[in-house]
């Protein structure tokens, strides 16, 4: 089934209000800046306790307001329903809760309603910098496997550690956060690199029959520690590099200097595609990454399709269309005057969004 209803308390631009969402498919309409993209990261919110669009909590709270407030309804397919809600506040603390029982650990919010995002800065995943790729291999990970975000934290914690040791020049302690960097770190490289191995088979697939095009593009794992395979080959390695942490103060070596790059055949893809190539790949991503979830777990996810197909041409906008089968709800954003709009017939939920103020969609509020 999905969300049936999402409720709006002093939350960015939205007028105060109980919306009903209880439809496989609902379109979001109206011009820029009226609160389409505002409704999609309040429904982003609930499923993963963050934002797609800022990491300022303050942002989200509508001026003059000292709190936001966001609710919603879900129904499983099992039609056990759940409530989730987060709570925002001014001084940056936030309270999540899944059937009024607070949630202290952000990683257990995610595992209960799988959640995937279309956003327009989905574009930084291909050609932005190895952070934002590295984000997006974390993310699809801990999608299906939210152990993966416990080994994230400790490797970061002992990251933190080391370079804390390296600016003050401390040696007594880098030999021990050596072996364990080495042990975690090495965990990591391999889940990435079974990950990309396994979802290229998927990524390959959709990119074809979107594209339309018989293009081999293939991600490719470049691991930091490359050719490392045990906690020994890593531990020489950061002893190779140990002179120059110390002389910059950081762990210049490790899966947080990890990248992914895209490839046809032997060329860089990116180096010389269109604008237009380079967004079909960004929504590929995010398609093989919902399918890829999917077949990990057998789980349908709630889709947020947020202005990614206005770049595209009628063709590819059918097929992205078309391909999109394994969910359990998606929500669209539109353009008032998209002929997409009125083409689409079936269970389809329509609403228009001017001011802030969500209400059910008619023709004539554009005529």
């Amino acid at each position: 089934m999905g969300f049936s209803s999402i409720r709006f308390l002093h939350y960015r631009n939205l007028k105060d209000s109980e919306i009903p969402v209880h439809s496989p498919v609902v379109f979001l309409i109206g011009e820029n800046g009226q609160g389409k993209t505002n409704f999609i990261e309040g429904l982003y919110y609930l499923c993963f306790g963050s934002s797609f669009r800022t990491r300022i909590n303050e942002r989200i709270i509508k001026n003059g307001e000292d709190f936001a407030f966001l609710t919603g309804t879900f129904f499983f397919p099992d039609n056990i329903e759940s409530t989730v809600s987060v709570q925002i506040f001014k001084n940056k603390n936030k309270e999540i809760k899944v059937d009024n029982k607070l949630i202290n650990d952000r990683k257990e919010i995610i595992q209960n309603i799988p959640c995937i995002a279309f956003s327009h800065d989905d574009m930084i995943f291909v050609k932005g910098p190895p952070e934002q790729k590295r984000w997006f291999l974390n993310q699809t990970l801990s999608l299906f496997e939210p152990v993966f975000i416990d080994l994230l934290r400790d490797y970061r914690k002992n990251i933190k550690n080391r370079n804390i040791c390296l600016k003050s020049k401390r040696t007594d302690m880098i030999s021990i956060y050596n072996e364990k960097i080495a042990v975690i770190g090495l965990e990591i490289q391999k889940k990435r690199k079974i990950l990309i191995d396994d979802f290229n088979k998927t990524f390959l697939f959709y990119y074809k029959a979107i594209s339309g095009l018989d293009k081999d593009i293939r991600i490719i794992y470049y691991p930091s520690w490359k050719g490392a395979d045990n906690p020994g080959n890593v531990i020489d390695i950061l002893h190779k590099k140990y002179p120059v942490d110390m002389e910059f103060g950081i762990t210049t070596s490790g899966p947080h200097r990890d990248t992914i790059y895209f490839y046809e055949g032997k060329k860089n893809f990116v180096l010389n595609a269109s604008t237009g190539q380079l967004r079909l790949l960004s929504i590929v991503l995010r398609i093989a990454q919902a399918r890829y979830f999917y077949e990990k777990t057998g789980k349908k996810p709630v889709l947020l399709v947020d202005d990614v197909l206005l770049e595209l041409d009628y063709v590819k906008r059918m097929m992205f269309y078309k391909r999109l089968t394994d969910y359990e709800q998606i929500f669209f954003t539109f353009l008032p005057d998209e002929s997409f709009i009125e083409s689409e017939k079936g269970d389809i939920l329509k609403y228009y969004i001017e001011n802030g103020e969500v209400k059910p969609w008619k023709k004539q509020v554009i005529s």
